[in-house]
């Protein structure tokens, strides 16, 4: 991908919470509706689509009729992979205006993509479910444990996480936790779920829906009336590949080809990044994506958070919307949607000032075995 050739020119999200009582293709179809507002297009512009689900699209309930309709899955890194997939179809001349469409209503009717709410088949993470590890706390926990033992990394490292992000979102009306502080006490008293992660490390599943619209830089700036954000570089990565290495705990995702790849279309380095907006769907995901895109050493992620390294005034500010795990679960497409916030100027409380360049990551879906996750790395700007 040659930087700066793609454009998101329109961008929709639903309320994001709890119990909304709305259906997904119901939250697709809003958040469709302030997308093409927010781009100023009519629906037959629209004639690519592509659907963060394994399941078919009702076309006719959007009104829409694209030249093509592409249901993906990956877990969390599935915005990046549209993203990536929407670039595809526009330089290839498949499409000219891409719809990313993404919806999850988990306590309104079930999770997207499985056949049963919260079955096994989207819970088991692998062969591992057969002896009863069952979820993504106890996926997840095993890369804490490993960055515990091998660097001292404590609970209490991972509390700062939980409280930064919670004060960053309780200065965002968008937030679930919007007005709700917590403190590091708070952290440590809350309830074990799978050691050694607390209830306040973990993010929590909410209904919500979000569409993002696609096109060339060259049409972009033919509508006056957006606010173009650009794709300046994408990556992906796969842990499997540290799973036959036997090093797969070591690692959150395989992050190195995926942040070379970005980085490297983009043109820019590690220092130009003024905001990044990493997936964390627990504490310890923050603290080792720190590490292995080199915001820090190597086992300095918990210390360097504790010291204010992601508030707004730290040396990277992250998760600015309170993430995942204070903010809102629209799965991989929260970081994108704060980092669009971000670079359009439109973050109230917590703008990082003159934001121009956000990373933004993905992860998720195993290949076959827990945590080998898919990782996604986005470089978004707000020049071409």
């Amino acid at each position: 991908m040659k930087s700066g050739r793609i454009a998101i020119v329109g961008m929709g999200v639903t309320k994001q919470g709890r119990g909304l009582g709305v259906t997904e293709v119901e939250l697709r179809r809003q958040a469709l509706e302030l997308a093409l507002l927010d781009a100023g297009l009519e629906r037959d512009a629209i004639d690519g689509y592509i659907h963060a689900s394994h399941e078919r699209e009702d076309l006719r309930y959007l009104g829409l009729s694209p030249n093509f309709s592409w249901p993906v899955q990956t877990g969390g890194a599935t915005a990046s992979a549209t993203f990536v997939m929407a670039a595809g179809a526009i330089l290839s001349g498949q499409a000219e205006m891409v719809a990313c469409a993404y919806a999850m209503a988990p306590s309104s009717g079930g999770m997207p993509g499985f056949s049963a709410p919260m079955s096994l088949g989207s819970l088991g993470y692998g062969y591992p479910a057969q002896v009863g590890m069952i979820g993504a706390a106890s996926a997840h926990a095993l890369h804490a444990r490993w960055h515990m033992d091998h660097y001292g990394t404590t609970s209490e490292h991972m509390g700062a996480v939980a409280v930064q992000l919670r004060n960053h979102a309780l200065n965002r009306p968008d937030a679930m936790t919007y007005g709700k502080p917590i403190t590091l006490e708070d952290h440590q008293s809350s309830p074990m779920v799978v050691d050694p992660f607390h209830m306040l490390d973990c993010c929590r599943d909410t209904d919500g829906g979000a569409v993002f619209i696609v096109t060339s830089a060259e049409r972009a700036k033919t509508m006056a009336a957006t606010h173009p954000v650009y794709i300046l570089g994408a990556g992906m990565g796969h842990n499997i590949a540290k799973w036959h290495e036997r090093d797969v705990y070591a690692h959150h995702d395989n992050i190195a080809p995926a942040a070379a790849r970005a980085f490297a279309q983009a043109g820019v380095s590690l220092a130009d990044i003024d905001t990044a907006q990493f997936y964390d769907p627990f504490t310890i995901s923050i603290i080792m994506q720190l590490e292995h895109y080199g915001f820090c050493k190597p086992g300095q992620g918990g210390p360097f958070v504790a010291d204010g390294g992601i508030a707004l005034d730290g040396a990277i500010p992250a998760n600015t919307g309170g993430g995942q795990i204070s903010g809102f679960y629209a799965a991989g497409f929260t970081p994108i949607i704060e980092a669009m916030k971000q670079l359009r100027g439109e973050a109230g409380a917590t703008q990082v000032k003159d934001a121009r360049l956000a990373l933004a990551s993905g992860h998720g879906l195993n290949g076959g075995v827990q945590n080998t996750w898919t990782h996604g790395t986005l470089i978004l700007g707000a020049e071409a």
